[in-house]
């Protein structure tokens, strides 16, 4: 009985997303497989590889990556009346926290700017691309507001 009303249900179904259904099963199953072998599959293209690389050392590089590595900052300073900052008052320093925070925003604005990029790319879902339109510029919005806010409070705090 129960194969007999999956097997109605799948007649309901068209064809063609009988086989988006089947293939997206085939990539789960394969990804789970190469999950437990221990063996994911590499990107496609060497580009991409190369490409995602370079991204990512450029966030590393706009966070402060190189003055984390050189000069070893403090993850906290001392502040006034016995506090302790996040935020290293002086503009020619950081801390370590500011560090990973310029990064992570760094990053959504790239995330943003690429998933912006992409929506320009989807042709056959109208709703889908002006979905992933929205929520592109609202991760360039959070990483440009957050360097800003970022940037307000290093210059009044410890003031």
């Amino acid at each position: 009985m129960k194969s007999n009303i999956s097997h109605t249900t799948l007649h309901n179904i068209p064809e063609r997303r009988q086989k988006e259904i089947s293939s997206i099963g085939r990539r789960i199953r394969r990804f789970l497989d190469d999950l437990s072998r221990g063996s994911l599959r590499a990107p496609k293209s060497l580009k991409t590889l190369i490409l995602a690389a370079f991204v990512i050392f450029c966030v590393f590089i706009a966070g402060g990556g190189i003055y984390d590595m050189l000069d070893n900052p403090p993850s906290i300073v001392p502040g006034p009346g016995g506090t302790w900052l996040a935020i290293h008052p002086y503009t020619g320093e950081q801390t370590l926290n500011e560090s990973v925070v310029a990064m992570f925003l760094n990053a959504c604005m790239f995330g943003g700017l690429l998933i912006a990029y992409k929506s320009s790319q989807e042709t056959r879902n109208s709703k889908k691309a002006n979905y992933m339109l929205i929520v592109g510029l609202a991760l360039v919005l959070l990483g440009l507001a957050g360097s800003h806010y970022l940037l307000q409070l290093k210059r009044t705090v410890g003031r």
